[in-house]
Parts: C-alpha cells; structure tokens; sequence
C-alpha cells in the first residue's frame, strides 16, 4: 500500500499530468530532499504506479498500469543519456552517485538501468566495468560510436527530434552550417540526396567531430579501405578539409575512410536523369534483369502490377547503390522508418518481400532501413496510381428555367470534386432509390423522401455548403458501414484468444499457438507457418505501440483472417514490449478488401492508448465493440 507521501506525490502529479514536474518542484511539494523524491518514486514503480522520469523531471505515465511495467524496463532516453554521459568520460569513468543524480533516478533506478544496458551492449563488442562505486565503459572506438548512432536513431523517431539529439551532442558548432558545407561539396559534384541521406552523413560527421575533439581517434581497418583515387574517398577528403579549417581538427585517414563509406553508392543525378543516358550506364545488367524478375513475382504474389518505366529506372538505380552499400554492410539509417512501417504497413510489406527476394537472388544482406527506402520507391509510384475509391451518386432534381440546370451542375463540379457522379432526373422513382445524395427544391419532395436535401432552384452558397457537409456525412457513413462489415468478416471468433497467460512462452511459442488455431480451422496451410517465420526474421512485426502483428510474407492463406490474442502480461517480442497480437492470413482472391480494412486496422493499433483499450477486454464481443469504436473515431 502507498504511503501518505506517496499518495500526495501521486496525486500532484497527477494533477499536473500535462508537463514534468521537477525534483525540486515535488520536494518543496512533500517537504523533503530531492534525493527522497528519487527513492519514493523507485518505491512507486514497483508498486503501485509508474511514473516516467528524465532530465526535465517526473511525470504520470498516463498510457500504461502498474501490471504491465517489467521490472527490467528501462526509459529509451534515459538509455540514450546514460550510454553518452558514459562515452564522453571512458578514461576518467563516471562516480555513480553523481550519475544518479545527472539522470534525476534512485540509486537503485540506476543501477537497474546499468544492469540492463550492461546485457544490451555486450552483444555490440562493448561492457561495463564497476569498481569503487566508478563505472567506465570499455570498447573499441569503432563499436562505441556504432552503438551511439543506434541509440541516437532509436531516440529518433521523428527528424527534428533526431536534429535536436545531434545538436545538443555537438554543442556550439551549428548543425545547419554543417549540414550546408557538406551539401555545397556534393553539389559541385552534381550528386542529390534525400533528406534522410543527408541525415544519416551529418550524423556520422558531427559524431566524428565530437569525438576527435574529446581525444577518441578512429584505428584503421585495413579489409574495409576504399582506395584513396575513388571517388566517395575523394569527397571524404574535400568535405573534411573544409571541416578541418572551419572547426580547427584534424581528421585522421582512418576518420577519413571511415566517412568515405557513407558516399558509397552515391549516384550523379544529373547523369543519372539525363534524357539521353541509358540505364545500362549506371546499372550493372545483372541487377536490372534481377529486377525484373522480382516485380513479375510481386505482380504474382500481390496482384499489383509496378512495371513502369520511370519507376523501374528509379528503382534500379536505388538497387545499385544498395548494392554497392552493401558490399561494405555500410547502410543509410532512415530516422521515419517506424513512420514508415505504422502509416504504410502494405507498402511495406511488398518492400519486404522484394528486399527478400533481391538478397536470395544477389546473394547480399541489408537492413530493415534500407527496406524502408524501397517502401518509399513503391510508396511514391503506388500513390500516384492510386484511385479514389466508390464514387458517390448524386441526384439533382430542381426546377429547370433558363439554364438553372446547367449552372447548378457547374458549380456542384466546383464544390464537390471530381470523385463524385453527378446524375440529372430521368426517372426519378428509380433513381431516387439508387443515388447516395437526393438534391431537390421541391419541398413536398424533400419531405417525402428520407435524407433529401432541400436546396433552392438556383444554387446559394449556403445550399452548396449545406450539399457539401451532406456528401462528407455521406462518405463517411458509407466508409463505416464497409469498415464494420469488414471487421465482421475478418476479425474471427473461433480464432480469438482471450487475456491468455504467456508465462514461460517466446514470441515463436505465440507465433505457433495461433498458427495451430488457424490451420485446424482451414484458414491456413502448413506452408503457411515457415513463410511466416521467414517475414518475422526479415523484419520484426512488433510496434511500440504494444502489439505484434505476424504474418506471411506471402498472401498464401486459404481464407482470409485475423486471428487475435489478448495478454495478461506484456512479452517481449523483438526490441518492443507486446500486450495483444494479432496474426493476419491473407488470402490472394481476396486481399484487395482484406488490404482495405488492414490500413485501417494497422492505423488505430498504432496508438499506444487504443491497443491498451483493446488488450484489457475480456471477450471476443465486448473486443468487436471497442474495435468498432475506435474505427468511428479515426474518422
């Protein structure tokens, strides 16, 4: 049971749930020390409630119960500040207290969190040492600042976000001049890049530049050099000359070479694009017959159709740079790509099975980032080809004088778009039944008809906002009733698992207890659980949000489904703590509407707060309600 502080830290908190509230703020609050506060928080969290803590103070974790915090959680920021307080103090290390205290946790907080990152780092060449209350981290140079980058993009999960991280890391030297001295070199030499390219090479930079200037030099590794007359060594050299006067370092061969690997795979876009240059000029034969086959087996797989010639081009040219890429397994980091893999899941999922058909035939290997960048090839060309779905029937019977007919219908083009069929009377009792929208200026019409709009004989500005708000009700309902029939078609009850225990169970076990579901059912074939285990390998189907949402690499199912699972205790599936998993089989004849109800899906179980409404239900009905719910409310 809480004791009387702790209720009154609870309760402030609580009623000041919108910002941090500092130690000192909460001190002054409960009339003790701040390092009170810090135990009586720890004492929290273990249990009662959780309350978050960072740099600007605590604060209630308003999305998660007490239940589903595991004791060996640990804060993703306050990873990120304690691996780079460690970092910038490798010699001298860093006195626990006094880490404590830097971090704004219990003593006890951070020796958990140690505990933790020690396990996590030990797989990346690197570990922790305690001695005398003093702890160091110990490692290479090389693996230090490849853990760093990940923690950093981890962090990252938004751009700005990333740029706020790498700013504050490199303190008075200005990331905007930084990022515009290496821009202005990769433009003399008519090389465009994206934004998250551009990212990823600043990223490197600055890191480079702050660890030069704290005495941590890069050692040469001499199987990974690029001969110093290529052309990406060459731009390392030009863009760290100019750094090296700006910021007065000196930056070794090895910092060199090292940074000579982000410009691997750089593409001259002026030639690249030039009317008159060939494809062939640029793209090794192999791969751009490699691609061929693959988006013929992509067209078979998923029925949809990417063999356009620009698109091609693109992709190809992509394909050779990540190639080249690979070759040093030196890949681009994309800071949006849980945007990517949450806003986009179908794109994805094809970015998936190409990048896995791409390594089998190539014999090469790339990351979940790299994916992501295909996404956005097939992202752009699908969206561009995309349609506007139904279209809404609407029915304008008014009385006709002079050219009132003419003049209404132009300006309903005007208001409503193009997505809509406009229909004049010709047989009103019948098309009064089949239209979606009855406009009429007969008010005894209006009257009789259910839902009629009642307009004047000449359009009024306020008839046609009154028809435009009609038209958006209109569409909306008719998308409801289409996600609810969806839902009921999909989302099976013999195939629901609810508040199930997973004590003792691995993903892998989860993953087969709901395949074995499926396949009794004939949703699935027993090819159905490999495939699925290879897509899981190709990139982890867990979200932060709190659910993992397996399934094929192939739309291989018999029938399609979602099968869903209810925890009573969160897992861990990959890098994200999982409360609910939903197993989707897919089915070819079928995935055009099964795809249409899956974006919807995927959108509400990326909310942290929806997945928690959802996993707390105890019955398959009472889960359809709340899901329902939720659609109406991502209207």
């Amino acid at each position: 049971m809480a004791t009387k502080r702790q209720k009154e830290m609870i309760a402030y908190l609580t009623k000041n749930q919108q910002r941090w509230v500092t130690a000192g703020e909460l001190a002054e609050f409960c009339g003790c020390t701040t390092r009170t506060i810090r135990n009586q928080v720890a004492q929290i969290n273990e249990t009662e409630q959780q309350i978050l803590s960072s740099s600007q103070g605590y604060r209630i974790d308003t999305n998660m119960k007490i239940r589903h915090r595991k004791h060996n959680d640990i804060n993703e920021d306050r990873k990120a500040q304690l691996f780079l307080l460690l970092l910038k103090s490798t010699v001298a290390g860093i006195d626990l207290y006094d880490l404590a205290d830097t971090l704004y946790v219990s003593e006890s907080t951070l020796k958990n969190d140690i505990q933790i990152l020690r396990q996590e780092i030990q797989t990346k060449n690197l570990k922790l040492s305690i001695r005398e209350n003093t702890i160091r981290l110990i490692g290479s140079e090389r693996d230090k600042r490849r853990y760093m980058i990940s923690l950093l993009y981890n962090e990252g999960d938004y751009q700005e976000k990333l740029k706020y991280h790498i700013q504050d890391m490199i303190g008075e030297i200005s990331l905007a001049d930084l990022e515009q001295r290496v821009r202005d070199v990769l433009a003399l030499h008519k090389i465009k890049i994206n934004q998250y390219s551009m990212n990823n090479i600043v990223l490197h930079f600055a890191i480079s530049i702050e660890r030069i200037r704290q005495g941590n030099d890069l050692k040469l590794v001499k199987n990974s050099l690029l001969k110093e007359d290529s052309s990406e060594y060459q731009l390392s050299k030009e863009i760290t000359d100019i750094l090296s006067h700006f910021y007065q370092i000196v930056f070794s061969d090895s910092e060199i070479q090292q940074l000579a690997l982000l410009f691997v795979g750089l593409q001259n876009e002026f030639l690249a694009n030039h009317k008159e240059s060939s494809l062939s000029e640029f793209v090794d034969f192999r791969f751009i017959e490699t691609l061929q086959e693959v988006l013929k087996e992509v067209k078979e797989t998923y029925l949809i159709d990417l063999q356009d010639e620009a698109f091609f081009n693109k992709l190809a040219i992509h394909l050779q740079s990540l190639y080249n890429r690979s070759q040093y397994e030196h890949f681009t980091r994309n800071s949006s790509l849980l945007d990517i893999k949450t806003a986009y899941p179908l794109t994805y999922d094809i970015a998936v099975y190409i990048s896995m058909l791409l390594q089998e035939k190539l014999a090469i290997w790339f990351n979940d980032d790299e994916i992501s960048f295909i996404a956005l090839h097939i992202g752009a060309y699908l969206e561009s080809k995309k349609d506007s779905g139904p279209t809404l029937r609407v029915l304008v019977d008014v009385n006709d004088y002079h050219d009132f007919e003419t003049t209404n219908i132009k300006n309903l083009r005007n208001t409503l778009g193009e997505d809509i069929a406009i229909i004049e009377v010709k047989d009103r009792v019948r098309e009064i039944k089949e239209c979606d929208v009855y406009l009429t200026s007969d008010h005894e019409k209006a009257t009789e008809t259910n839902g009629a709009v009642c307009v004047h004989p000449i359009l009024t500005r306020k008839d046609l906002e009154k028809v435009q708000k009609r038209v958006a009700a209109k569409k909306k309902s008719c998308w409801r009733k289409k996600m609810f029939q969806l839902i009921d078609r999909f989302v099976v009850e013999d195939l629901y698992f609810g508040q199930f225990d997973p004590v003792d169970s691995m993903p892998k076990d989860i993953r087969k207890k709901m395949f074995q579901k499926m396949l009794h059912a004939n949703y699935v074939g027993e090819e159905f659980a490999a495939t699925m285990e290879k897509r899981e390998e190709m990139s982890p189907t867990s979200f932060p949000s709190g659910i993992a949402v397996p399934h094929s690499i192939e739309q291989n199912a018999q029938k399609s489904a979602i099968s869903v699972m209810t925890l009573q205790e969160n897992i861990r599936w990959c890098e994200y703590s999982v409360e609910m998993v939903a197993l989707v089989a897919i089915a070819q004849e079928e995935s055009k509407e099964f795809n249409d109800f899956f974006e919807t899906f995927i959108a509400i179980v990326s909310e942290p707060i929806n997945v928690k409404l959802l996993a707390d239900t105890d019955n398959f009905t009472e889960f359809i309600l709340k899901l329902k719910t939720l659609v109406e409310a991502d209207e």
